[in-house]
């Protein structure tokens, strides 16, 4: 079977390809790692100094809702295309993939920008725009040229009403959209990871702003927005019947 310009569409080049991607997931996730573990090590020379307490929380909690929001969104795309897409041989258009092209790396920018949002720094906005345009941009451009060799006319319909970049809003009446909770377990161990370094950076922080008194306030505050911001994704998707 053969698609675009008689490429072929299954077999080695796409499985090597496939081992290569998880690959780069890891290596990926390693630099957000090490990066996050730097912030916290180097916390004093890298935060802003905070004069209102009030706006420091807000954008705490922002930043923990667009990080939570960005784990979820690679989830729900992660685990949609691997029930819908058959080992690769069907293009998923659906679910988040209705949405836009490329949910998962949407899903990281997202996190990036909760952790912009947390640290609220400009170093961080630079940074991040540097990893994102040298980490993910050239991955987008790569999977766009495969997909097309292997879908053909069918990715190249699909890609002119679907936004590679920023999604179209969530539309309620996807009705083939769904979320398995057994998908959480693939993005879990880097969902605690990035908590637990977030947690430790942002209580470094506030006991450098306004003492030491803020250990556990911190962190309660934070666990506090976690587990709301669960609990109304959960009770969301069940009243939409997509879990």
């Amino acid at each position: 079977m053969k698609g675009h310009e008689g490429r072929p569409i299954l077999g080695y080049p796409y499985r090597v390809y496939k081992n290569s991607m998880k690959i780069r997931i890891r290596i990926q996730g390693l630099i957000v790692f090490i990066v996050l573990l730097m912030v916290l090590i180097f916390f004093k020379t890298l935060y802003p100094y905070w004069r209102n307490e009030f706006w420091d929380e807000a954008f705490d909690t922002l930043g923990i809702v667009l990080v939570l929001f960005g784990f979820l969104f690679r989830i729900a795309s992660r685990g949609y295309k691997a029930e819908k897409s058959q080992g690769g041989r069907i293009l998923v258009k659906d679910g988040p993939y209705a949405l836009i092209r490329h949910p998962m790396y949407f899903g990281t920018f997202l996190i990036g920008c909760g952790i912009i949002s947390l640290l609220f720094s400009t170093w961080a906005v630079f940074l991040f725009i540097f990893i994102y345009i040298v980490i993910y941009l050239p991955v987008i451009k790569k999977e766009e040229k495969l997909l097309l060799s292997r879908f053909g006319e069918e990715y190249i319909a699909y890609r002119q009403t679907v936004s590679a970049y920023f999604p179209k809003i969530l539309s309620v009446k996807n009705k083939n959209f769904i979320f398995r909770l057994k998908w959480v377990r693939k993005e879990f161990f880097s969902l605690v990871i990035t908590l637990i370094l977030i947690f430790g950076i942002e209580i470094a922080e506030d006991v450098r702003l306004f003492g030491k008194g803020e250990i556990f306030d911190e962190f309660i505050e934070m666990s506090i927005v976690c587990l709301v911001f669960i609990i109304c994704i959960y009770l969301f998707l069940r009243k939409r019947r997509f879990i």
